[in-house]
């Protein structure tokens, strides 16, 4: 029924929340009123609906299960929807509210809005909220229903693409895989440079010209289906494969991986790597045509460059067959075949750890192929550098069996790439260098506390600081700091900000105080859409006391020796935005005892928003899931544990930001 149409007769009365109940024009028999009922509560979006009585009082609110997942209420307590109004993040409810007035003053029918839930476990949930409403044939509003919808994912995946634009501008330019990005329209609105040297048109050529031009049409079917998809997930769930027109007429075969973004009208826009794989296609359709001519296949597969190897999805990757192209790194095909060596015995030992995670999390999110590069141990002791195309063996029961590897030594494009690395990375290097120097190595032997840290930059440098600094003889200072943003830019303003830090905290007991002092001094020198999010503690080891602020940094973790978890969250604003009365004023300065045992967490958001190949983020959960329970865990060794969690956890995605982690123990 649309928002337009009127029912003919009222709603039954609402029974106790959580149970569902139809109005009676919906109730069309009893099939149509049990299928009804069984979409209400098993609907995989939220759904909630009022009765409006003639005084316009609206009854009971009676909502799904899913309704109750989102928002974090029980049915009982969503019944009432001053409890809903209560967890709704102020910002958007003046939104809501101006929305709904216009509903029941006859100016709209319903409205889509994007709110924030402030869930009673602490957790914000970004939800789209869609409200509709029926009228009788005088106008007046007689039922209220909404519909919610998880979209955190994707509003978090927005942020972060406007939060990397700059890095991305850089990387456009030097990248050597096309990017690209589609209009809805589906004409080509951006391409990067690289597109000129492997497919030889301009740029200019390109901008403006609908994708089939440039699609081979027998693929241009797949590459339409790859676009909605992604449109519709916000990211591709698999790559795809397909031919791309040479400006002289001869087709080049792309892999190309994509993500949906909004541009600046608003609309989802397509926004595409490609990367050429003519050589591997060409490798690959060898190997189809020698497995339907069996009698071929030794000699097409042994003349190839390339080495075929088929090993057991066991562990140590026994092998059953290789080709005779092994010979180019002095071992005999009877090495593997006789298992006296073993392909995971020949990869390098730096690279095994990675190796090893990256196949075991491929098999866990069930590709059916995939690539990696790592080096391999040639029989001479010479180390060469691969690119493994894998192709994955399944049973009828679905159980993997085989990985069939197509490996290519790639040493010479990774010697050039090297060399071109080492010019560029020279004097980033060295500013490194300087930053790691500046971060303590050896803390200062404080023997009432325990201190620990975990600190891992993106790049060579970073902007995240972490720093352990004396007050007065019995006050220690305790600080995390992330600069937003990357490269010499942040790193200077990390480097200014500590220098600031250590010379303001002397002899003062106020963390407050301190903080404003810094913020005052770096506003002037911080570069337009800079800021620095910080947390300063200062702990009084005569009496366990520690004074703390939190400038719109991440809130620190307290895990009592009990087992209690708290959330130091007192508010403040980043360093930067403003000079000082704003910044000032919503300074806060809180006051909390610490206990022997008592672990206190500072991280950045690094460690939190660490992703794995699916998109999830590490977050805070896993992180207290980690530390908690460790009180008799000497630090050194949960710092230990956190980072190989974090590392297999994240082993498929690239790490894109800065992460650091400061535990301190009072003993």
């Amino acid at each position: 029924m649309s928002s337009h149409e009127t029912p003919s007769t009222p709603v039954d009365d609402p029974t106790s929340p959580g149970e569902v109940t139809l109005p009676n024009w919906l109730s069309h028999g009893p099939d149509a009123a049990s299928q009804l009922k069984l979409f209400f509560e098993h609907a995989p979006i939220g759904l909630s609906w009022r009765e409006v009585d003639e005084n316009g009082r609206p009854g009971k609110n009676i909502v799904n299960k899913r309704f109750c997942e989102l928002i974090g209420l029980t049915p009982e307590q969503a019944s009432n929807i001053d409890n809903v109004h209560k967890i709704t993040h102020p910002d958007d409810w003046a939104r809501q509210k101006a929305l709904t007035a216009e509903i029941y003053a006859g100016k709209r029918n319903g409205f889509v809005l994007e709110k924030r839930y402030e869930r009673p476990d602490g957790r914000e949930v970004m939800c789209e909220l869609t409200v509709v409403v029926l009228r009788n044939a005088e106008g007046r509003v007689t039922h209220h229903f909404a519909m919610l919808e998880d979209v955190s994912a994707r509003h978090a995946a927005e942020q972060d693409l406007r939060r990397s634009e700059s890095r991305w501008r850089t990387y456009l330019k030097i990248a050597s895989e096309i990017l690209f990005a589609i209009t809805p329209e589906g004409t080509y609105k951006f391409v990067s440079d690289a597109w000129t040297p492997k497919l030889g048109h301009e740029v200019a050529e390109i901008i403006g010209h609908d994708y089939t031009e440039f699609i081979h049409p027998e693929e241009l079917s797949l590459f339409r289906d790859f676009i909605a998809e992604t449109l519709e997930l916000g990211v591709s769930p698999r790559g795809i494969e397909y031919r791309v027109r040479h400006k002289d007429g001869h087709w080049v075969w792309h892999a190309t991986t994509g993500s949906a973004y909004t541009d600046r009208d608003g609309r989802r826009a397509f926004f595409g790597v490609g990367r050429d794989v003519s050589i591997r296609r060409k490798a690959q359709e060898e190997l189809k045509l020698a497995l339907a001519r069996r009698e071929e296949l030794e000699q097409i597969v042994n003349r190839s460059p390339s080495i075929v190897v088929l090993w057991l999805a066991e562990e140590n990757w026994p092998v059953e067959y290789v080709s005779q192209s092994i010979r180019q790194f002095g071992y005999q095909p009877e090495d593997f075949t006789s298992r006296r060596l073993s392909f995971r015995g020949i990869t390098h030992p730096d690279d095994r750890e990675r190796v090893g995670a990256e196949v075991e999390a491929h098999a866990a999110t069930n590709h059916h192929e995939y690539s990696q590069e790592y080096r391999i141990v040639c029989a001479d002791g010479s180390v060469r550098w691969v690119d493994d195309h894998t192709v994955v063996r399944f049973d009828p029961e679905g159980n993997v069996t085989h990985h069939e590897g197509l490996i290519t030594d790639i040493t010479p494009r990774k010697d050039a790439e090297d060399r071109e690395r080492a010019l560029r990375e020279r004097d980033l290097r060295l500013a490194g260098e300087v930053q790691h120097q500046l971060r303590p190595h050896v803390f200062p032997d404080i023997g009432e506390v325990e201190i620990e840290a975990l600190s891992q930059a993106s790049l060579h440098i970073g902007g995240d600081y972490y720093d352990v600094l004396p007050v007065d003889g019995r006050r220690w200072g305790f600080v995390i700091a992330d600069v937003a943003g990357k490269g010499p830019a942040a790193a200077l303003m990390m480097a200014a900000c500590r220098a600031t830090l250590r010379l303001c905290a002397a002899g003062e007991p106020s963390a407050a105080t301190v903080v404003r002092r810094v913020n005052r001094a770096l506003h002037g020198d911080m570069p337009p859409g800079m800021f620095i999010s910080l947390f300063y503690g200062i702990l009084d080891l005569d009496t366990n006391r520690l004074t703390y602020v939190r400038a719109g940094h991440e809130p620190a973790l307290l895990l009592k020796a009990g087992g209690e978890l708290e959330l130091l969250s007192a508010g403040g604003l980043a360093l930067g935005f403003d000079e000082g009365p704003v910044f000032d004023s919503l300074l806060e300065e809180a006051v909390l005892d610490l206990g022997p045992g008592d672990l206190l967490a500072l991280y950045t958001d690094g460690i939190t928003e660490a992703a794995n190949a699916s998109g999830d983020e590490f977050g805070r959960d896993r992180l207290v899931t980690t530390l908690v329970g460790q009180e008799e865990t000497p630090l050194p060794r949960v710092v230990e544990k956190l980072n190989r969690y974090l590392r297999q956890f994240s082993a498929l995605a690239s790490r894109n930001d800065d992460r650091t982690l400061l535990l301190v123990r009072p003993r």
